[in-house]
């Protein structure tokens, strides 16, 4: 027994119109935006594995990339 059959009622209508997408069709974006404001794109771009190497890279500072480039030996440079 359900004890107040109005409110379950607005409940399962509720429901439905979050299924169906109701607002969603009501109310359109007028661009496939974040609440940022980023694009898809922009964050498909952003996560990238190889944006995010560059990213890692411009945070470390200049001596520590100096440091590391001169530090790593080539293979080219063991074998002569």
């Amino acid at each position: 027994q359900i004890s107040d059959p109005e409110a379950c009622d607005q409940m399962y209508e509720s429901l439905v119109r979050i299924h169906t997408n109701f607002y969603k069709n009501k109310y359109p974006r007028l661009r496939d935006t974040t609440f940022t404001g980023v694009t898809v794109e922009d964050c498909r771009t952003i996560l990238a594995t190889d944006i995010l190497k560059q990213m890692e890279d411009m945070k470390k500072g200049t001596w520590k990339r100096l440091r590391e480039k001169f530090s790593a030996k080539k293979p080219e440079e063991d074998s002569k």
